[in-house]
């Protein structure tokens, strides 16, 4: 049992992805997703009682960094035994003293950048669950504004997106390439949380801002049911126009990767375009709360991006014009279904 395969277990396309990286930045990537991880499994199972949980994701950051025995005893005590919890979430918890092993292996700078991406998805994991109801209890919330959606996208996309330019920069300064992998970070996390938009319903947590609901006559518990979208449309699509003015940032930051070096500037560049192809499916789709339809790209999409990675890896201006393709068909997607009606 080892990182490698832990790895391919719980995230096949990372795994894969993480093959093309050079051997020092793929350890420490595979460590601090892989950790990152655990503590979303922790925070997701209604197998632990909601309290608990709160208790395991606020001491998970010392546990990492020290490897606290005794928390690391509570944390295995607390994994459920019962055989409903998914099986590799199952098996990653149970060996995530693998995964602090190597994280004590690290260089102090990847320490100090995982210590810091770990911090941040774990806040807004305890926010999540101080927040919002109870998965089971029937009840239905929304994220308060349009400040505390932005936040959340910090936190769980725009900290991990820091993590890798930093990862890449490895010492160096440039606080632009840093901003611009939190941009990116955040426009990935947005398209996230709209895509699963009928998942996180179901189980009563919505995203999306209870300020621009109401503008749009709609409360949270309306959005169980399929005919509101209708009104709902234009909050998605000011979501959606958001991720997309974040997303451009990626021009500008795949030009400050050296064009030698292919496979960090692939594992930048096919996160970016699944995106925008998935931002624009979203945007054209009839109705995101119909829990039957998952909005997801077709995996031809996916292998066509990266078996077209020679055209455009190679080529700032290549990639440059890809972009801006694909976020010219998201605009017109949005000015498409657009209206002077919207509320926000």
């Amino acid at each position: 049992m080892d990182i490698d395969y832990l790895l391919k277990k719980t995230a096949r396309t990372l795994y894969l992805s993480s093959k093309f990286m050079p051997k020092a930045i793929s350890k420490t990537f595979g460590c601090a997703y892989l950790i990152c991880r655990a503590a979303d499994s922790i925070a997701d199972t209604d197998l632990i009682d909601v309290e608990k949980r709160i208790s395991l994701i606020n001491t998970y950051p010392k546990l990492v960094e020290t490897k606290d025995e005794n928390l690391l005893t509570e944390l295995k005590n607390s994994i459920p035994k019962k055989n409903n919890l998914h099986e590799n979430e199952k098996l990653l918890l149970e060996n995530i003293d693998i995964c602090l092993q190597q994280f004590k292996t690290l260089k102090p700078l990847h320490k100090q950048i995982t210590l810091k991406v770990v911090n941040a998805v774990c806040k807004a994991m305890e926010w999540d669950l101080s927040y919002f109801p109870d998965m089971n209890s029937g009840l239905i919330k929304a994220s308060p504004n349009a400040a505390r959606t932005e936040l959340y996208c910090q936190h769980m996309g725009g900290e991990p997106g820091i993590f890798w330019a930093s990862l890449l920069l490895d010492g160096k300064d440039n606080k632009d390439f840093i901003q611009d992998g939190k941009r990116i970070g955040m426009a990935l996390q947005i398209t996230n949380i709209l895509r699963d938009l009928p998942q996180d319903v179901k189980i009563g947590r919505i995203y999306l801002p209870l300020t621009e609901l109401t503008a749009n006559e709609i409360m949270p518990q309306d959005l169980m049911e399929k005919k509101i979208y209708k009104k709902l449309k234009p909050v998605i699509l000011k979501w959606i126009n958001w991720g997309t003015d974040n997303i451009v940032c990626a021009k500008y930051f795949m030009a400050s990767i050296p064009r030698r070096k292919f496979f960090e500037r692939a594992t930048v560049a096919w996160p970016v375009l699944w995106s925008l192809d998935t931002l624009k499916l979203l945007a054209s789709c009839k109705n995101l709360l119909d829990k039957t339809k998952i909005q997801k790209i077709p995996k031809k999409t996916i292998y066509l991006t990266m078996l077209l990675s020679p055209f455009y890896c190679f080529s700032n201006t290549a990639f440059n014009k890809l972009i801006d393709k694909k976020i010219k068909s998201v605009k017109e997607e949005l000015k498409l279904h657009n209206t002077k009606k919207t509320v926000l």
